[in-house]
């Protein structure tokens, strides 16, 4: 999405850009009709933005981790990012499998720590028959 965004700002004659990333499922998912995440549309609507001033937009998968100096530098920058305990967390929205994944989790356990105290069930609570 930064890319894209930046690839936006730029003063060229010629507005076309390739954007080469090592996620093929970013580019899956960018491809498929049936993901809306909150990311992946927010790419769409931004290319489509793009598209309709004239930008031409080609992204491109890379083999990650060969040795591209570009791809390289930008695994280092993420690193780093994520590790630097200086730099502010944002996050504009979480996706909604996230959620669901987290509350089936919770539930989960929350049922097992009821089950666990609770003494009615006993015999199908024991399985040394």
């Amino acid at each position: 999405m930064r890319a894209l965004e930046y690839t936006e700002t730029l003063q060229t004659e010629e507005q076309t850009a390739t954007i080469y990333t090592d996620s093929q499922m970013t580019l899956v998912s960018l491809k498929s009709s049936k993901i809306h995440t909150f990311l992946i549309e927010e790419m769409r609507r931004k290319l489509t933005e793009m598209g309709k001033i004239n930008w031409k937009v080609q992204i491109c998968w890379v083999k990650a981790h060969v040795g591209i100096q570009e791809n390289e530098l930008a695994d280092t920058l993420e690193k780093e990012a994520t590790t630097n305990a200086d730099i502010i967390e944002c996050y504009k929205k979480v996706p909604k499998s996230v959620v669901i994944s987290e509350l089936y989790e919770i539930s989960v356990e929350k049922w097992q720590r009821e089950w666990d105290q609770t003494t009615k069930g006993e015999i199908t609570k024991n399985t040394s028959w």
